[in-house]
């Protein structure tokens, strides 16, 4: 009788788990898909325990969904000091009222330009924290809290432009190595929340960005979601690694923070401290 109950819950996580794959088929497939590795992680093991037909298909499973997660965690060889270009993207958290630590953290990183979401009336301060070494800014509203902004070392090309509503501002930054579309993008929770019609609104924007396109922000979406390769796909993009958490979610450490750079470029990124936000930032180093 437990071995049946045993089995039978095997078969409703592998259910789940399928589930967590169907982003393209609905929008709460990437809802699902956020506790993907944890759920495949558990078939693995409660599998190996129970053994028999429905024990080896939960471990096939859970090794199945598992193994592109561990992979994308691999260390990744990092370019040598002084290569590319250094974009630090960071949620700041709104409600964040000294923003010096991560001013701080942003001045020690390096950055060429930062892509920051939840700029507020709180933390705003920042943006003149910086302005010495990143003195072309643009702050645009957003319709999650605080707004998005981009700070950069090199000047700007034209006026940024701001989604206003939809959480995008981008402008065209004359890179030593070329000119290039650079975004700073916050996106809402997933299904049922907003997500899909912003990303529905966001894609026909993303689609017409100039080439080569370098966009970073707080997804609230993780890495193998529909709204991640969707974006990716609309702006000629591939996310830079490794995988590392960026977010705690009921204690569970999630990926929702992603930096994407032209496909063919060299793009590592490394995690920085939380500084008072509930976010760690990120520091990439992108070659093309």
């Amino acid at each position: 009788m437990r071995r049946g109950l045993a089995a039978a819950a095997l078969a409703a996580g592998l259910v789940v788990l399928g589930a967590t794959f169907a982003g393209p088929l609905h929008p709460a497939g990437d809802s699902l898909a956020v506790g993907r590795p944890f759920l495949a992680a558990l078939l693995v093991i409660a599998g190996l325990l129970l053994r028999g037909r429905m024990g080896w298909a939960a471990v096939a499973g859970g090794v199945v969904a598992l193994a592109p997660i561990l992979w994308a965690m691999r260390p990744v060889e990092k370019p040598e000091p002084g290569q590319g270009i250094v974009v630090y993207q960071k949620n700041l958290l709104y409600s964040v009222d000294d923003p010096a630590q991560i001013a701080a953290d942003i001045r020690d990183s390096g950055a060429d330009v930062a892509l920051l979401q939840e700029l507020s009336a709180q933390n705003g301060e920042l943006t003149g924290m910086l302005a010495d070494v990143l003195p072309h800014q643009a702050v645009c509203p957003s319709n999650t809290p605080g707004t998005v902004s981009i700070l950069s070392r090199w000047p700007f090309q034209g006026e940024p432009y701001c989604a206003t509503g939809v959480g995008l501002a981008w402008v065209r930054v004359a890179l030593p190595q070329g000119e290039a579309a650079v975004a700073s993008l916050h996106l809402d929770w997933p299904w049922p929340q907003s997500q899909p019609e912003q990303v529905a609104q966001l894609l026909p924007m993303l689609r017409d960005l100039p080439h080569p396109v370098i966009l970073a922000g707080d997804f609230n979406a993780v890495p193998w979601s529909q709204t991640v390769a969707s974006i990716a796909e609309a702006t000629g993009t591939n996310r830079a690694g490794p995988l590392r958490p960026s977010f705690s979610l009921g204690g569970l450490p999630i990926t929702i923070d992603h930096l994407l750079a032209p496909e063919g470029w060299t793009a590592v990124t490394e995690m920085r401290p939380g500084l008072g936000s509930d976010h760690q930032g990120q520091r990439a180093t992108l070659v093309p």
